[in-house]
Formats: structure tokens, C-alpha cells, sequence
């Protein structure tokens, strides 16, 4: 994990759920419950790269949303 930046992690419409470190991990806990972990690295203020995939966090919120994803701190 480096310099103390955070991903501040947030749901689709902006709002913040939780923040963590660059290089923190993320459980994914899929609806027929399985989970799944990703390593998350800071890109910038918006956007992230979660489990090798660059993303704008609210994107990311939105595809999980679509694909009832829920995802929280590990």
C-alpha cells in the first residue's frame, strides 16, 4: 500500500459507502453466494483499478448495481 491515498469508494448516484487504502481489497458477495476478492489501486480522486480493470468508481457501482453485486471492505 503507498502514500496514504485513498479510494473512496461510493454508489452509483455519487454517493460515499466506504473508502480504502490504495492497494486495499474489496469482497465482491454474489447473489448466489459466492464472494470474490480484488486488490484496488488509486488512479485518481474518481477513478480506480479493481482487479486489473480501470475504472470511474460510480461506473463500477453502476455495473455492480445492474448485476446485483453488493461489495464492501475485506
Amino acid at each position: 500500500m503507498s502514500g496514504g491515498r485513498k479510494i473512496c469508494m461510493t454508489d452509483s448516484t455519487g454517493r460515499m459507502l466506504f473508502s480504502i487504502p490504495d492497494g486495499g481489497i474489496i469482497r465482491m458477495l454474489y447473489g448466489n453466494g459466492e464472494d470474490y476478492f480484488a486488490v484496488c489501486h488509486y488512479l485518481d480522486e474518481s477513478h480506480a483499478e479493481i482487479d486489473g480493470v480501470r475504472y470511474a468508481v460510480r461506473e463500477f457501482a453502476q455495473r455492480m448495481e445492474e448485476n446485483r453485486i453488493s461489495y464492501a471492505p475485506a
